[in-house]
């Protein structure tokens, strides 16, 4: 029994931890290639130090991180005094509220506290900015607080009482007697509450994701939108550090646990011991000059004040990032402009960011929407009209993408790329005499292995191409229809998606899926078994996203001036070349790999456009209208 238990023990941990042995072997590939290993190399860690951009993201998650756990610390310290002194039953009740935010869902805690940073923010204190690293802080605070209570509660709980009465008996005040005392007896608690607190506040991406405006990104955060490319190897590098500085928090935690549960009489000694006082010291010294860092670097260096801080709200992946030798397009921009300093996020779905910019509470220079959207913002007063003058490289966009019908004033938008939507499929797994139309998305005989769009305008859509009706039609009786076909398109899901496609098809564990062309030839790219189809018979959607600025902007030039330099025509090339979209720009395609601008993926013959038809901006009561019919698709 004992080596069988041994045997199921190794297993676990076996299973537990060859992912991680991947991961830290991946780091010191030469190749990129993880099934195999071509040679040993340090390059992976030497490309991570000199990656700012990472380095930055990794700073301010350790920021954060260091802040919380200590504030969480010394707040939950007290706090778990406080309900030990409790009376039973109180004490049972208070216990039980401690571990309902670790028993919620963290998507519920972490919309929850970003409708109440909005609203303070922006109604009683009439701040324009509601989230930002202040709300970031004080929700890693709030979740990370029951962690250190429920770590300090036993200990407290195995102390023995007449201890801090002897204390006092011999002339110590009660914070005499706390300190020299009850802490003491409490302190490996502590700090394996610490330890937990750092651990969940560093790897936190869901509240984080909800909480935090623009101006501060943690590296979770960042990290979720790189799912349309192969993970660079030097992302393996910095997952290996981190790894390891957990596993050393862990270590140590298990060993003061060790200590702490030692004979009470040798852990007294110990802990009143020259060499433990030292410990306890260095230790204090240590975590002292750790917040006088944090604080240095906030106010120092977070946000120097001679630089122009410009937020960019887009697509996930939708830019060069200097991966497969491309053009890094943020960094060219920053040494091209030294006095401005650019923090871009992402979003997956234009309601996505929607919803982020009609909240409120955030701020956005810079962002680049699809067609029907940008008509949605405009009718809403939600955008900038933008000064031509600061963009003179719009005399490059061609004429066609002029006066559209989103923009048709050519105000407040300037063409960033354009591309078709149709289904990319498995060639080794469907037969090429089913791909005729978008009914392939409804083919049983492909049951569990078809993906759809996870938002509503796009999944639609497809419903309307196959049923023969207007993508922009206002008949609800015909909407009805659309989620009624979509209902029976269930059985045969694998599941709604956005930009987690990029790995699910690519791997190959689904073979069917709608998706925008520029990305599908990405994928393409990666596996080619992957092939794209376009229904152009039954139609499908063609569309532009542009670049605009939001009412909410506060640097409205230094925006118009990213906007003229993404227009640039060897920018806009290289920008291109990388994200494998449509330019609006003819000039630029000379800056563009030939094979990608003959390929008809990213560029259709006209005889085939002129079957697309673009979304239109629908009212605000037919939009909520399908929002409420796809949530009844889903959920049905």
């Amino acid at each position: 029994m004992k080596k069988t238990n041994r045997i199921f023990t190794i297993l676990i941990f076996i299973f537990l931890y060859i992912p991680m042995a991947v991961l830290i072997v991946a780091s010191f590939n030469t190749g990129k290639d993880i099934a195999h290993f071509d040679g040993f190399t340090l390059h992976r860690y030497v490309e991570l130090f000199q990656d700012e951009h990472l380095l930055q993201l990794l700073r301010n998650s350790l920021v954060v991180s260091i802040l919380a756990t200590a504030i969480s610390t010394v707040f939950g310290t007290v706090a778990a005094v406080g309900i030990h002194n409790l009376k039973p039953k109180m004490r049972s009740v208070v216990m039980s509220l401690t571990n309902i935010p670790m028993t919620n869902p963290d998507i519920v805690t972490g919309v929850s506290l970003s409708l109440l940073f909005v609203f303070v923010g922006t109604k009683i204190l009439g701040q324009r900015d509601a989230l930002t690293f202040w709300t970031l802080l004080i929700a890693h605070i709030t979740f990370s607080l029951p962690y250190v209570i429920l770590n300090v509660m036993p200990k407290l709980q195995q102390m023995d009482n007449s201890l801090t009465d002897a204390a006092m008996d011999l002339g110590c005040t009660p914070m005499q007697a706390f300190f020299k005392v009850t802490l003491h007896e409490i302190m490996p608690g502590i700090v394996s509450g610490a330890i937990m607190a750092f651990t969940m506040s560093l790897d936190d991406f869901v509240i984080s994701y909800f909480v935090s405006g623009l101006d501060f990104v943690t590296l979770p955060v960042e990290i979720y939108s790189y799912t349309k490319k192969p993970i660079q190897p030097k992302i393996y590098a910095m997952f290996t550090l981190l790894f390891l500085l957990i596993f050393v928090l862990m270590v140590t935690m298990n060993l003061l646990q060790i200590r702490a549960d030692r004979n009470k009489t040798v852990r007294r000694k110990t802990m009143d011991s020259p060499g433990m006082r030292t410990f306890k010291r260095v230790c204090a010294g240590a975590l002292a000059a750790c917040l006088i860092l944090v604080s240095g670097y906030l106010i120092f260096f977070a946000n120097p004040q001679e630089q122009i801080t410009l937020n960019v709200y887009n697509w996930g992946q939708y830019i060069a990032d200097g991966s497969d030798d491309s053009m890094e397009v943020i960094r060219e921009f920053e040494a091209r402009y030294p006095h401005i300093k650019v923090n871009y996020s992402t979003y997956d779905s234009n309601e996505i960011m929607y919803s982020k910019l009609a909240n409120g509470g955030i701020t956005v220079d810079l962002i680049i929407p699809s067609d029907y959207m940008i008509a949605r913002l405009i009718s809403e007063d939600m955008l900038l009209p933008l000064d031509f003058n600061n963009i003179p490289n719009y005399q490059y966009i061609d004429e066609n993408f002029r006066n559209t019908a989103y923009d048709p004033e050519n105000l407040y938008s300037v063409p960033y790329t354009w591309g078709t939507v149709g289904i990319l499929y498995n060639t080794k797994y469907v037969d090429e005499a089913d791909v005729t139309g978008w009914e392939l998305l409804w083919n049983e005989k492909y049951a569990g292995k078809i993906l759809t769009f996870g938002n509503s305008r796009d999944a639609f859509g497809v419903a309307q191409y196959l049923l023969g009706y207007d993508v922009n039609t206002t008949d609800k009786e015909e909407l009805r229809k659309c989620a009624e076909l979509l209902k029976e398109q269930k059985p045969v899901l694998q599941q709604y998606v956005m930009d987690e496609i990029f790995a699910i098809m690519q791997n190959e564990e689904a073979w069917i899926a709608p998706y925008y062309a520029g990305d599908c030839l990405t994928m393409m790219g990666e596996n080619e078994n992957l092939d794209f189809y376009l229904p152009e018979n039954q139609g499908f959607n063609l569309f532009i996203d542009a670049m605009c600025i939001p009412t909410c902007a506060k640097e409205k030039e230094a925006a118009e001036t990213f906007i003229n330099f993404l227009c640039d025509p060897e920018i806009a090339g290289a920008n291109m070349d990388w994200i494998c979209y449509g330019t609006p720009l003819s000039a630029a395609k000379e800056f563009i790999d030939p094979e990608t601008v003959s390929d008809p993926v990213t560029y259709p013959d006209e005889e085939i456009l002129v079957n697309g038809s673009s979304y239109a901006y629908l009212p605000e009561e037919i939009t909520r209208y399908v929002e409420s019919l796809f949530m009844e698709v889903r959920n049905g």
